[in-house]
C-alpha cells in the first residue's frame, strides 16, 4: 500500500498536469476500492453520504468529528488512491479547525476541506444555510494551514455564501481564503453556467485550483467534466452519484425478491460468491493463513 505523504504527492501532481479530477463521493471502504477498481484518480469522503449511510439521516451535522475521523480512516486503508475529507466546518471556531485538520491528516487524507457555514450546517444544495464571517473563516483555513505536519497535505475552502450573499461574496470569500492559504476554492451551488463560467474567470492567472460540484437534482446544472476542465476546473465532484445508484438498485432489487420469492432474475446485475471474495482479498488472507499455519497436536 501507498503511504499516505505518496497519495498525497499523486495528489499534487494530477493537479499540476491540468486534467481535471473526477471525484466521486463514496460512503465506506467497500465503495471506496470500486471506485480505485474502475480507474478512478481521487475519492471524496463526504458528511451527506456518511450520514445517509450511518445513520440514515440527512446532511445536517448531526456526526462528530471522531465518527468522521473513524470513517475516513477506513476508507483511506483500503486504497491507494487520494482522498479528500469532508471537514464540514471543522467542528468549531480556528482551535477546533487545527484538530480537524491534525485528526484527517493522520487518517491518511490528501486534503480536507473546511466550508464557511454556521455550525450545524446542512448540504450545500439545501435551502436555509448561514454563513460565518469571511474574516472568521480565514482565520480557520490559517490555523489549518499551520497545523499541517505533512506539508504536502492540502486545504480546500469552501464557501456557501451564494445562497446568502451571492456571486460576488462568493468569488471575493474565495480569493480572500486563497490569501489565508487554501490552494483549492470550492464556491458551492452554483446556480447556471454563466456563475460557474464567471466563478472561473475570476481565479484566471492565480495558481488557485477550482472545485465544482455536481449533484443530480441539486442546484447546479451538470456539466461534463471536460467542459468544466475548459473553463479552467482542476476538480469536479460527483458527490452523491454512488448513494443514490446503491439507493435505487437495492430498491429495486429488494422489491423484485419481495415480490417473487428468489434473486434468480437479478443474477446478472450481481457479482457472485467467488469473485466478491477474490476481490476483498479472501486470496490474501488464506495465504496469510498458511504462511502461519500452527498444526495442533490431537
Amino acid at each position: 500500500m501507498k503511504t499516505a505523504h505518496q497519495k498525497r504527492l499523486d495528489f499534487r501532481a494530477r493537479l499540476k498536469s491540468k486534467k481535471i479530477m473526477i471525484v466521486p463521493g463514496i460512503y465506506d471502504a467497500l465503495s471506496a476500492k470500486i471506485a480505485q477498481e474502475a480507474g478512478i484518480p481521487c475519492i471524496a469522503m463526504g458528511g451527506y453520504s456518511i450520514e445517509a449511510s450511518r445513520l440514515a439521516q440527512p446532511d445536517v451535522g448531526l456526526l462528530s468529528l471522531s465518527e468522521m475521523t473513524t470513517a475516513l480512516k477506513q476508507i483511506c486503508d483500503a486504497i491507494d488512491i487520494p482522498v479528500i475529507g469532508d471537514g464540514d466546518t471543522g467542528y468549531g471556531n480556528a482551535l477546533n479547525a487545527i484538530r480537524t485538520e491534525q485528526e484527517f491528516e493522520a487518517a491518511g487524507a490528501a486534503c480536507v476541506f473546511l466550508e464557511d457555514q454556521v455550525w450545524p450546517k446542512r448540504c450545500g444544495h439545501m435551502d436555509g444555510k448561514q454563513v460565518i464571517t469571511a474574516e472568521e473563516h480565514a482565520q480557520k483555513l490559517r490555523a489549518a494551514v499551520d497545523a499541517r505536519v505533512d506539508k504536502s497535505m492540502m486545504i480546500m475552502a469552501r464557501t456557501d455564501t451564494r445562497a446568502i450573499n451571492g456571486l460576488d461574496d462568493a468569488i471575493e470569500r474565495g480569493k480572500r481564503y486563497a490569501d489565508a492559504g487554501a490552494e483549492i476554492i470550492f464556491i458551492e451551488a452554483l446556480r447556471d453556467r454563466a456563475e460557474i463560467e464567471k466563478a472561473a474567470r475570476a481565479f484566471e492567472g492565480t495558481g488557485i485550483y477550482l472545485t465544482s460540484n455536481m449533484i443530480e437534482g441539486g442546484k447546479t446544472p451538470l456539466i461534463p467534466a471536460k467542459e468544466l476542465e475548459q473553463m479552467g476546473y482542476s476538480v469536479v465532484f460527483w458527490a452523491c452519484s454512488a448513494l443514490y445508484l446503491v439507493s435505487k438498485t437495492l430498491h429495486d432489487a429488494f422489491t423484485v425478491l419481495n415480490t417473487t420469492g428468489t434473486t434468480a432474475s437479478l443474477a446478472d446485475k450481481m457479482i457472485d460468491f467467488p469473485r466478491f471474495n477474490h476481490f476483498i482479498g479472501l486470496d490474501t488472507y488464506k495465504k496469510l493463513e498458511r504462511e502461519y499455519k500452527v498444526d495442533r497436536d490431537d
